[in-house]
């Protein structure tokens, strides 16, 4: 995950103002959540319930959000964040279409029984990122079994083939006291999970980086001895260790050190041959610098915000330097 900054692209027409699609549905949205909430409050009042469930259809009882989905919204998140996942960084196009997803849910809310959802932000550019099917929804994935400290996270056997059900969906755990509602939204939630438009993952989250033993886990940023507790959450329910991220993650990471060998054996023979005093040599070393340097670039290529895991090799290249 890396940070993006959401005013690179302006918010698309169809969500701006009254008169868009999206203000029109939030007009609609608010006419039938109100009539909601009254009807709760009466039945509360009155011991009875809200409506005879058998005689209300499924549709009666819901609001259909539209607007969100629009293919101008698609083309602005893919914009923005370079056709990735804005929580893993694959590319969604690899995997199947983008979910546009809603950081704070619209329709309800996991675990969260009086709460009907933020529907009030449905079609709010600022609460849409684009995101991988496995990332935005609770399926079965195949990963290390929760770790239940650090140590036991490093050593996790990621290829026994342990499953959990992971995946955003309607979650959205916070560590504030209250939560925010259409009527008072101004409440400070304290969201578990990082929002990459809003926050520094790097603040967060760490890659486990082993130039011996490549391994591509993220694990939560530590202060004071103390793990992130937002970079631990958003690891867990984003599923950020599933077995295909780690797998995929540790083939960059033996590419990376594959090109960190190669530019360690090309430096050494460019500065024998540069140190020779025949000129045939001293052409092949200025030869094998130019080599070197098209590998440099290489990798600089690949921690580009457009390119797939590109925090990772960021991360990656941060120890090259220092080593």
């Amino acid at each position: 995950m890396r940070r993006v900054d959401r005013s690179l692209v302006s918010a698309p027409a169809v969500l701006v103002g009254d008169k868009s699609r999206g203000g029109k549905e939030l007009a609609k949205a608010t006419v039938f959540f109100e009539a909601q909430a009254r009807a709760e409050a009466a039945a509360a009042t009155t011991g009875a319930p809200a409506a005879a469930p058998k005689t209300r259809t499924k549709k009666e009882n819901s609001f259909e959000f539209s607007a969100y989905s629009d293919e101008a919204v698609k083309y602005a998140l893919d914009k923005l964040f370079f056709g990735k996942c804005a929580y893993c960084e694959s590319r969604y196009a690899n995997q199947a279409p983008v979910d546009v997803e809603h950081y704070r849910p619209k329709g309800r809310i996991a675990g969260v029984a009086n709460h009907p959802g933020y529907w009030w932000l449905a079609m709010v550019w600022d609460n849409l990122l684009p995101s991988c099917i496995d990332c935005n929804r609770r399926r079965w994935q195949d990963l290390p079994q929760f770790p239940e400290s650090l140590a036991q996270l490093l050593v996790a056997p990621e290829m026994q083939g342990g499953k959990a059900s992971l995946g955003k969906q309607d979650l959205f755990p916070i560590a504030g006291a209250a939560r925010a509602t259409a009527t008072v939204p101004g409440i400070d939630e304290q969201p578990d999970l990082i929002n990459p438009c809003v926050d520094d993952p790097e603040e967060h989250l760490v890659f486990h980086i082993d130039r011996g033993d490549p391994l591509g886990l993220v694990l939560p940023a530590f202060e004071d001895d103390v793990p992130s507790r937002r970079g631990l959450t958003s690891i867990h329910v984003y599923g950020l260790n599933r077995l295909g991220l780690v797998q995929e993650r540790t083939r960059i990471l033996r590419k990376l050190d594959f090109l960190s060998r190669l530019i360690d054996e090309i430096g050494k023979i460019s500065e024998m041959l540069l140190a020779s005093r025949d000129q045939k040599n001293k052409t092949m070393g200025a030869r094998l610098d130019l080599l070197l340097n098209q590998i440099l670039d290489e990798i600089r290529a690949m921690a580009e915000p457009d390119q797939p895991y590109s925090s990772l090799v960021k991360a990656w290249s941060k120890t090259l330097k220092t080593n």
